[in-house]
């Protein structure tokens, strides 16, 4: 049986404020359920990345790869990246980023953030009541 939009799912944004560390690395970003479709991910950062040599990023769930090689290089704060490779997360997970670095950009803090869409077919757990009932 179809359903009507108002009683489905709708897409939502959902950011974590971060701060990515000076070298290469993986920075923990937003905690997001299992069965949950990722539609795009970005980083806005809040202060200017400096030119050095590479400053790109990887957004991923360490399966999928939402966002490659995103350069941040030489980038003002305000500026926003984006990927959208599409893809599902099948267990409780977190969407990190993943940053390749030369040079000495010092630490970069922003917000990582991802458009998504809870695809389960149960919208309430057990006991609770179901999302077009709450309103």
């Amino acid at each position: 049986m179809a359903q009507v939009q108002s009683l489905r799912n709708r897409a939502v944004v959902v950011e974590k404020d971060v701060s990515l560390a000076a070298t290469s690395g993986t920075t923990v970003g937003i905690s997001v359920g299992a069965g949950v479709l990722v539609l795009a991910v970005g980083f806005e950062p809040s202060v200017a990345v400096p030119d050095v040599t590479t400053y790109t990023m990887d957004i991923t769930d360490g399966n999928t790869i939402f966002a490659d090689d995103l350069s941040f290089d030489n980038t003002a704060a305000g500026v926003i990246k984006f990927g959208s490779t599409v893809g599902l997360v099948s267990a409780n997970d977190t969407i990190d980023v993943v940053t390749t670095i030369s040079g000495a950009p010092g630490i970069i803090t922003g917000r990582v953030f991802a458009v998504i869409v809870d695809v389960n077919a149960d919208f309430a757990a057990p006991g609770e009541v179901g999302r077009d009932q709450r309103a």
